[in-house]
């Protein structure tokens, strides 16, 4: 079990692209460092089984050239489903503008929600961010999401038999992208964790992965042609 209200910390690296799609030059990268913070739902007493895990990101916005690099402190309230709802830079960029388009781009950001006794809940938590330069890394990907180890054990089995990846995404999948056959289309590789992101940046064309841990699912993702 996790204790609540500052007692656990988590380290988190993210690359964070600076624009929508894949046509930017550079992208931003965060390192975030998560704290507890007590939800007004429970009591400080209570411990939680899990803690948010931040699945995915959208693009912060373009960064003035002059800014070599800064660190942002961001307190938000990630619901039951995951989503952020509330977000507020408790340290910002020093520039009111800029601070205002990046609050909209954190409330985009995809969790897998904490869970109390098992159960996903709200719960506030800090984020501590470094935020500098790199290169992107964009391909074309397509997905399973499994709510289990055992369905994606059994996806593998059957792609390795031959059988269609999309047609697999279709039948298995418990993401809305079932309905493109699990197509995702270009995705920048630093918008997922470093360790699906190590994975995918050695992705051959139509090479797929092995199931991968997203939050409380698995994944397994497949390179498409360009």
């Amino acid at each position: 079990m996790v204790t609540s209200v500052g007692e656990i910390r988590k380290q988190v690296s993210f690359l964070i692209t600076q624009k929508a799609g894949c046509v930017m030059k550079k992208i931003v990268v965060l390192f975030c460092l998560v704290f507890l913070m007590g939800c007004s739902s429970y009591q400080v007493e209570e411990k939680y089984s899990s803690l948010p895990t931040l699945l995915e990101h959208v693009e912060l916005p373009p960064i003035p050239q002059r800014i070599i690099d800064f660190r942002l402190v961001i307190k938000m309230l990630v619901d039951e489903n995951g989503k952020v709802t509330k977000a507020y830079l408790l340290k910002g960029s020093g520039l009111p503008d800029w601070d205002s388009l990046a609050i909209n781009s954190i409330k985009k950001w995809k969790y897998e929600a904490a869970r109390l006794e098992d159960k996903p809940v709200s719960i506030w938590l800090v984020q501590k961010v470094k935020v500098q330069f790199e290169n992107p890394c964009c391909i074309i990907l397509s997905q399973i999401v499994c709510n289990s180890y055992d369905t994606a054990n059994l996806v593998m089995k059957k792609l390795k038999e031959g059988k269609d990846f999309g047609e697999l995404a279709s039948a298995y999948s418990c993401d809305s992208s079932k309905t493109a056959k699990g197509f995702i289309g270009p995705k920048d590789v630093y918008r997922y964790t470093s360790e699906i992101c190590r994975v995918l940046k050695k992705l051959s064309i139509d090479e797929y992965t092995q199931p991968l841990e997203f939050g409380k699912r698995y994944v397994i993702f497949k390179r498409m042609k360009n």
